[in-house]
């Protein structure tokens, strides 16, 4: 997996058509549709975990952002000697 980091979307749209070239050489009418709703499920899994996990580092990074800002205001309010609330 740590391959398809470096292949551009250029190069896996050529690897994607390719293998869907093969499938339809390969494969008799019938299955056409059963393969392609299989890859339709996952795709749309993946694209649900690859959301979610986009999610979830937003979190962290907002997580973080919020307690850089506070320790921030702590500083200045030291500073000044103003009491927090």
């Amino acid at each position: 997996m740590k391959n398809l980091k470096s292949v551009s979307p250029a190069g896996l749209a050529v690897l994607s058509a390719l293998v869907g070239v093969v499938l339809v050489l390969v494969l008799d009418s019938d299955s056409f549709d059963a393969i392609g709703n299989v890859f339709v499920g996952i795709g749309g899994i993946l694209l649900i975990a690859a959301a979610q996990n986009d999610y979830l580092d937003e979190l962290e990074r907002t997580k973080l952002y919020d307690e850089i800002l506070e320790k921030q205001l702590e500083y200045h309010a030291k500073k000044r000697n103003i009491p927090r609330l």
